[in-house]
């Protein structure tokens, strides 16, 4: 299970995963160790502070109003090791489906591998492989349900009590849903990144990790928020050993067909609904039900993980502007 796949489910809220990356790896007897000691970028300005602080604000607020969430998205891998060294090695689609707090799916939909060209100075092929399925998860809000093709099992991995509800929020990536000023700002050296002059109605901001237990998976993520719905509609995430000449290795995520709180009759809710059940193993597939047991420091550490963190400043009247 790559990084990136374990990092994309715990950011969608719902991956076990996210849950073993964020708790785990913690040393025992320190809830919150710094990964880097000070700001690892200039001091910002006043202005740039209250700026910060609006566009935080005003995230937050719209997060905790999303009940019901739907979108496709589009990924692009870059890893120069194994693959390619000036494009992406793979390119995906799927869908991503939440429903307030706990319930979630994310679903890769569409593969294509990159492979040399046959011929020098021809373009690279990207093309599917026969029988490549991408990642496939739905969480219930109970437990999450992972597909495996490879192995045709259906795999259940209980979530922990402290990590059901709300709570699921604050897994190792916590800024696409469930945002939290507060917390995002004790977790991370966060601020924000010029806009370029032909982009209109986007917010850039770069995030890196406070806590070890985050450095070691990315070294820092930049989320793009879009000024019409107050969402991210980009995400990029860089590995943990990114040299911008060296080491580009990256993933970029876009958002796409962002859909919030529409109106729908009881019947369409109900079968919107019915992506976060308890699904059914196909025929001929094992399902496999894992219990997820916290050994006693993660639990000792989880609480502070997630609580004891200030009140986020009230959001502005309106969208913040430079």
């Amino acid at each position: 299970m790559s990084r990136v796949v374990l990092l994309l489910t715990g950011l969608a809220i719902w991956c076990l995963a996210g849950v073993e990356l964020a708790w785990t790896q913690a040393p025992a007897g320190n809830p919150t160790p710094p990964a880097v000691a000070a700001a690892p970028f200039p001091p910002m300005t006043a202005q740039e502070q209250k700026f910060l602080d609006e566009v935080l604000g005003y995230w937050e607020k719209r997060s905790q109003a999303v009940e019901r969430y739907r979108c496709t998205f589009r990924r692009w891998d870059y890893d120069p090791v194994f693959g390619p060294q000036n494009t992406f090695k793979t390119y995906s689609e799927g869908t991503i489906k939440y429903s307030a707090p706990d319930k979630g799916m994310y679903k890769v939909e569409k593969i294509l591998h990159w492979s040399p060209p046959s011929q020098a100075g021809e373009k690279p092929n990207f093309a599917q492989r026969p029988d490549d399925f991408g990642e496939h998860w739905v969480c219930d809000g109970l437990s999450v349900f992972e597909h495996d093709h490879k192995s045709k099992q259906l795999v259940q991995r209980e979530l922990p009590p402290q990590m059901r509800g709300k709570a699921i929020a604050d897994g190792p990536l916590p800024f696409l849903f469930g945002a939290d000023a507060a917390k995002i700002k004790n977790r991370y050296w966060i601020h924000p990144l010029p806009v370029p002059a032909d982009v209109k109605g986007e917010y850039w901001l770069e995030a890196y990790p406070k806590w070890r237990q985050d450095a070691v998976n990315y070294q820092k993520v930049h989320v793009i928020i879009a000024q019409d719905d107050f969402l991210p509609k980009g995400l990029v995430i860089f590995d943990r050993n990114f040299n911008p000449v060296r080491n580009p290795a990256r993933s970029t995520f876009t958002f796409e067909s962002r859909e919030v709180n529409w109106s729908v009759a009881l019947q369409q809710l109900n079968i919107f609904n019915r992506e976060f059940y308890e699904p059914k193993p196909p025929f001929g597939w094992k399902k496999v039900v894992e219990k997820y047991d916290l050994p006693p420091e993660a639990q000792a550490f989880a609480p502070a993980a997630v609580g004891g963190m200030n009140q986020a400043q009230l959001p502005p009247s309106g969208p913040p502007r430079r």
